[in-house]
């Protein structure tokens, strides 16, 4: 499933369960069918079941109040968001670099140097700015309902009214969510050279320089990497969820997407290989820089030439 950038159960026990002699035999390969059609909608799992206990449980709570804004209502709307950023992404940054289990992944770690062994700002910044998503990812799920409450934007409240329509653009949500982040993301990096400006006609060269460079201060990443960005990029990264804007959906579809967006980037940038997020690619667009903008799933790398494969890599560092 090298499509994935989030984290389940199965790695919760392989992490649990892992010791250096099993590096080798964890390993698993998979059909490119199985990927594109079960395995990269299997790997959201967690992303899924945070959208849909938030509807289950937090809805019914807020949307009925939701065509004026209220703090009453939003505060359980923003202290739902944050509970999932502090259950979540604290939990896998406590499994993977403090808990004893941690001491086992370092024959898997990309970066063998621990980034957060030694006292320095990395880990507050990361936290500090995570949080800052999470409250942006909020305001963009309130301003959605209260569109939809007070009627600015059409919605269905019954997903199995129109079964066919709601499963596929609930499996739509996966494919966009990478289309989309490959293209925000690679507008955030320079288009032609990273001493360009607006001047010179580099918007991307403009954006790494002064919004996603941020985000790369964390060139050794780990979980709370994921989504420590400049509020700046936090805007553009959540447009991924205004597809209800285009489209009349449920509930469920705006918030899937939304929390593929919150939930996804924790395995992706958890610095190690299985049986942590295995995010090879990932790991090495944060330490080079120029190369691996998107996700393998939709891999417009390879279509620009701008993938570069980990195996390859190690090769030639070895060299």
């Amino acid at each position: 499933e090298r499509s994935r950038m989030t984290y389940g159960w199965r790695h919760v026990q392989n992490i649990i369960n892992f010791s250096p002699a099993q590096e080798k035999s964890i390993k698993q390969t998979s059909s490119a069918l199985y990927t594109y059609l079960i395995g990269c909608h299997y790997g959201h799992l967690l992303d899924f079941s945070c959208a849909l206990v938030c509807y289950l449980v937090i809805f019914p709570y807020t949307f009925p109040y939701a065509a004026q804004f209220s703090w009453d209502w939003v505060s359980i709307v923003v202290a739902y968001n944050l509970a999932c950023e502090f259950i979540f992404y604290g939990f896998w940054h406590h499994l993977t670099y403090m808990s004893s289990y941690s001491k086992n992944l370092k024959s898997v770690k990309y970066n063998p140097v621990n980034q957060y062994e030694t006292p320095s700002t990395h880990l507050h910044r990361e936290v500090i700015f995570t949080t800052l998503g999470f409250l942006q990812s909020s305001a963009y799920q309130c301003i959605m309902m209260h569109l939809w409450a007070a009627g600015y934007v059409p919605y269905y409240d019954n997903f199995w009214a129109y079964p066919l329509y709601s499963i596929f653009h609930l499996a739509l949500v996966t494919y966009w969510r990478e289309f989309h982040f490959y293209w925000v993301h690679r507008a955030m990096h320079p288009w032609f050279d990273r001493k360009l400006g607006l001047m010179d006609g580099d918007v991307g060269a403009f954006l790494y320089r002064h919004v996603h460079s941020l985000h790369h201060k964390s060139y050794n990443p780990g979980p709370f990497s994921g989504l420590s960005m400049h509020p700046v990029e936090h805007f553009f990264y959540y447009t991924c969820t205004l597809l209800p804007l285009v489209f009349t959906l449920h509930p469920m579809h705006f918030l899937y997407a939304k929390f593929h967006a919150d939930i996804a980037p924790i395995a992706g940038h958890d610095g190690y290989a299985d049986p942590g997020g295995d995010a090879d690619f990932h790991w090495l667009h944060h330490a080079k820089l120029e190369c691996n903008f998107g996700v393998p799933l939709i891999n417009f790398d390879k279509m620009f030439g701008s993938w570069l494969d980990y195996n390859d890599y190690k090769s030639k560092s070895k060299d």
